[in-house]
Protein backbone atom coordinates (compact mmCIF):
# COMPACT_ATOMS: atom_id res chain seq x y z
CA UNK A 1 0.00 0.00 0.00
CA UNK A 2 2.85 2.46 0.66
CA UNK A 3 4.68 1.91 -2.82
CA UNK A 4 0.72 2.94 -4.34
CA UNK A 5 0.64 5.50 -2.42
CA UNK A 6 4.18 6.82 -2.80
CA UNK A 7 3.77 6.79 -6.68
CA UNK A 8 0.14 8.63 -6.23
CA UNK A 9 1.93 11.12 -4.13
CA UNK A 10 4.88 11.41 -6.02
CA UNK A 11 3.22 11.77 -9.38
CA UNK A 12 0.40 14.59 -7.88
CA UNK A 13 3.57 16.46 -6.30
CA UNK A 14 5.44 16.35 -10.15
CA UNK A 15 2.52 17.39 -11.55
CA UNK A 16 1.62 20.54 -9.21
CA UNK A 17 5.43 21.68 -9.37
CA UNK A 18 5.01 21.39 -13.54
CA UNK A 19 1.39 23.83 -13.00
CA UNK A 20 2.86 25.86 -10.93
CA UNK A 21 5.66 26.80 -13.62
CA UNK A 22 3.27 26.59 -15.95
CA UNK A 23 1.19 29.30 -14.15
CA UNK A 24 4.01 31.34 -13.33
CA UNK A 25 5.28 31.58 -16.81
CA UNK A 26 1.33 32.48 -17.69
CA UNK A 27 1.14 35.23 -15.29
CA UNK A 28 4.52 36.93 -16.09
CA UNK A 29 3.87 36.33 -19.43
CA UNK A 30 -0.43 36.20 -20.33
CA UNK A 31 -1.03 34.94 -23.64
CA UNK A 32 -4.06 35.98 -25.50
CA UNK A 33 -7.49 34.59 -25.48
CA UNK A 34 -8.67 32.71 -28.64
CA UNK A 35 -11.62 32.40 -30.08
CA UNK A 36 -11.43 29.68 -31.79
CA UNK A 37 -9.65 26.35 -31.94
CA UNK A 38 -7.83 27.18 -35.05
CA UNK A 39 -4.60 25.35 -35.41
CA UNK A 40 -2.95 28.08 -36.93
CA UNK A 41 -3.84 30.49 -34.38
CA UNK A 42 -2.59 28.45 -31.58
CA UNK A 43 0.82 28.13 -33.38
CA UNK A 44 1.08 31.72 -33.24
CA UNK A 45 0.38 31.88 -29.81
CA UNK A 46 2.73 29.55 -28.74
CA UNK A 47 5.65 30.68 -31.52
CA UNK A 48 4.98 34.10 -29.79
CA UNK A 49 5.59 33.47 -26.07
CA UNK A 50 8.41 35.28 -25.17
CA UNK A 51 11.49 32.86 -24.64
CA UNK A 52 11.89 33.17 -20.70
CA UNK A 53 8.18 31.70 -20.88
CA UNK A 54 9.02 28.99 -22.71
CA UNK A 55 12.00 28.63 -20.75
CA UNK A 56 9.92 28.27 -17.68
CA UNK A 57 7.46 25.92 -19.21
CA UNK A 58 10.96 23.89 -20.13
CA UNK A 59 12.39 24.54 -16.32
CA UNK A 60 8.96 22.41 -15.19
CA UNK A 61 9.64 19.63 -17.18
CA UNK A 62 12.90 19.23 -14.83
CA UNK A 63 12.14 20.37 -11.62
CA UNK A 64 8.33 18.56 -11.48
CA UNK A 65 10.12 15.04 -11.71
CA UNK A 66 12.86 15.48 -9.74
CA UNK A 67 10.52 16.28 -6.89
CA UNK A 68 7.76 13.94 -7.33
CA UNK A 69 10.73 11.27 -7.82
CA UNK A 70 12.44 12.56 -4.36
CA UNK A 71 9.25 12.24 -2.33
CA UNK A 72 7.74 9.51 -4.15
CA UNK A 73 11.41 7.75 -3.28
CA UNK A 74 10.81 9.70 0.52
CA UNK A 75 7.75 7.91 1.66
CA UNK A 76 8.40 4.16 -0.21
CA UNK A 77 12.11 4.02 -0.46
CA UNK A 78 11.74 1.77 -3.77
CA UNK A 79 13.31 3.26 -6.85
CA UNK A 80 10.65 1.82 -8.69
CA UNK A 81 8.58 4.26 -7.57
CA UNK A 82 10.70 7.16 -8.69
CA UNK A 83 10.86 5.64 -12.48
CA UNK A 84 6.90 5.30 -12.39
CA UNK A 85 6.27 9.17 -11.57
CA UNK A 86 9.15 9.98 -14.19
CA UNK A 87 6.94 8.40 -16.77
CA UNK A 88 3.72 9.81 -15.80
CA UNK A 89 5.18 13.36 -16.31
CA UNK A 90 7.06 12.12 -19.37
CA UNK A 91 3.78 11.01 -20.95
CA UNK A 92 2.39 14.38 -19.91
CA UNK A 93 4.67 16.58 -21.10
CA UNK A 94 4.82 14.50 -24.78
CA UNK A 95 0.87 14.88 -24.70
CA UNK A 96 1.69 18.27 -24.22
CA UNK A 97 3.93 18.79 -27.33
CA UNK A 98 1.52 16.34 -29.61
CA UNK A 99 -1.05 18.92 -28.78
CA UNK A 100 0.51 22.10 -28.96
CA UNK A 101 2.96 23.19 -31.52
CA UNK A 102 6.18 23.46 -30.08
CA UNK A 103 9.70 24.85 -31.58
CA UNK A 104 12.24 21.92 -32.18
CA UNK A 105 14.36 22.34 -29.04
CA UNK A 106 11.31 22.47 -26.53
CA UNK A 107 10.47 18.96 -28.28
CA UNK A 108 13.44 17.82 -27.25
CA UNK A 109 13.17 19.38 -23.66
CA UNK A 110 10.54 17.46 -23.39
CA UNK A 111 11.19 14.22 -24.04
CA UNK A 112 14.87 14.53 -22.10
CA UNK A 113 14.52 16.49 -19.29
CA UNK A 114 11.37 14.45 -17.54
CA UNK A 115 14.36 11.64 -17.57
CA UNK A 116 16.92 14.24 -16.63
CA UNK A 117 14.98 15.17 -13.36
CA UNK A 118 13.64 11.99 -12.57
CA UNK A 119 16.78 10.35 -12.44
CA UNK A 120 18.17 13.34 -10.17
CA UNK A 121 15.44 13.06 -7.93
CA UNK A 122 16.52 8.99 -7.64
CA UNK A 123 20.06 10.20 -7.22
CA UNK A 124 19.16 12.25 -4.53
CA UNK A 125 17.42 10.06 -2.07
CA UNK A 126 20.09 7.06 -2.93
CA UNK A 127 21.36 5.91 0.35
CA UNK A 128 25.27 4.86 0.47
CA UNK A 129 26.14 1.10 1.24
CA UNK A 130 27.72 1.38 4.99
CA UNK A 131 31.29 3.04 4.65
CA UNK A 132 30.53 4.71 1.31
CA UNK A 133 30.60 8.49 0.60
CA UNK A 134 27.55 10.44 -0.16
CA UNK A 135 28.87 12.26 -2.86
CA UNK A 136 31.73 10.01 -3.70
Amino acid sequence: MRKILSVMLGAGAAMLVVAAFDALASHLYPLPVLESGDPDALAAVVAGMPLTAKWLVVAGWLAGPLAGAWLALRISDWRPAGWIVTAVVLAGSIANIAMLPHPLWMQLCAVLLPVLGGAAGIWLHRKPYPGEPLLG
